[in-house]
């Protein structure tokens, strides 16, 4: 059999042997992916995860099986982020020292909360290529923003995915609610 030990698979399989073992061995099975994998490989893997997960989950399932395939937030920039929300008056002022000191990523308020805005992909399964990808591959951003917004806030706030441009839009946008 294929090995199954590239990171990304390794936390699928994981994730979804939380919410249905069988599933995840059935995927595994079917949709190896090692270490060694080149970048339309894992374009594919990705594609096979996303009908596998929409033709038998719920679209809450989805959303958390692939959240807790995320990559890790960064402990430092958690310890950055808090330092310039506990400077700030208030959100705005908030994501304007965010936005004067990071890259990558900017920070915009919101009635009621932050949105947090890509401005390309920056996943390695899927950047590279340039077709679209269902909306339910970017799910993992959540768990990524939502993890990063747990360290800086000492809760785990409500995430939303707005907009990714792997499936067509402009930009990676996740509201964060405050």
């Amino acid at each position: 059999m294929a090995k199954n030990d590239n990171s990304h698979a390794v936390r699928f399989y994981e994730s979804l042997a939380k919410l249905e073992e069988e599933a995840a061995v059935e995927f595994a099975e079917k949709h190896p992916l090692s270490k060694s994998a080149d970048i339309a490989k894992k374009f594919a893997w990705a594609k096979a995860q996303c009908a596998f997960l929409e033709e038998r989950f719920p679209p809450e399932d989805m959303a958390e099986v692939r959240a807790r395939c995320h990559c890790e937030a960064g402990a430092a920039m958690a310890r950055r982020m808090r330092g310039y929300l506990e400077k700030s008056a208030d959100l705005s002022e908030f994501a304007r020292m965010f936005n004067q000191r990071e890259k990558y990523v900017s920070l915009e308020a919101v009635e009621d909360g932050l949105l947090f805005i890509y401005p390309e992909c920056y996943c390695s399964c899927v950047k590279r290529v340039p077709e679209p990808i269902s909306r339910t591959w970017c799910l993992c951003t959540l768990g990524h923003i939502r993890g990063l917004m747990s360290q800086v806030l000492d809760r785990e706030p409500q995430v939303e995915l707005l907009e990714t441009i792997k499936s067509g839009g402009e930009r990676c946008v996740v509201k964060v609610y405050m």
